[in-house]
């Protein structure tokens, strides 16, 4: 029993593959061949969805989370434990620690607010409600993009970038035509 797989296909079809080696293209019984004529035809998203290496891509605004207030000891781990994992955590207090943090064992703070999603489940709380202010920063956006073909996400998106340049370029050659043609006409 011959078995197809990626690996004879490369060799047959000069560096033409599958994406992932293990994938079975065909069983073949003694003696079987398979003759096939293929033709490719190259196309972008725009053609149809068919053409599109991008299975999802989504963006989010920065969050921006500030503790307006300290909050200390069963209120922090409250907050460490209710809020989202890895937004806020726990700083330890020495014992001689003097000023606002003196009697104190642990102290919350932001560590990664990449990590959040803005769930706001600290506003369940009545303390913390009072003493965290979030936001969202209008000019910092986390864009996510995955891919299901042979390019990358980062080659994608430096793809739609330059797409994105040269679509700019033409509305501002289309602008300074139209603006002469109006400025000769007067």
């Amino acid at each position: 029993d011959d078995t197809t797989n990626a690996t004879t296909t490369t060799t047959a079809i000069g560096g033409i593959r599958p994406i992932h080696e293990d994938i079975l293209l065909a069983k073949l019984r003694p003696g079987q061949i398979i003759e096939l004529e293929a033709h490719a035809r190259k196309g972008t998203g725009k053609d149809h969805a068919k053409f599109s290496p991008v299975a999802t891509a989504s963006y989010r605004l920065m969050p921006q989370i500030e503790i307006t207030r300290p909050i200390y000891d069963d209120d922090a781990e409250e907050l460490v434990n209710w809020f989202e994992p890895g937004v806020f955590s726990l700083l330890s207090i020495p014992s001689d620690a003097q000023g606002e943090d003196a009697g104190h064992r642990v102290k919350a703070v932001v560590s990664n607010p990449y990590a959040c999603t803005m769930s706001r489940n600290f506003m369940r709380h009545p303390v913390l409600k009072e003493r965290i202010k979030m936001s969202r920063i209008p000019n910092h956006f986390i864009f996510e993009v995955e891919s299901v073909g042979m390019m990358e996400p980062g080659v994608i998106v430096a793809e739609a970038l330059k797409v994105l340049k040269e679509k700019c370029e033409r509305v501002v050659g289309l602008a300074d035509e139209s603006l002469a043609a109006m400025m000769g006409g007067v």
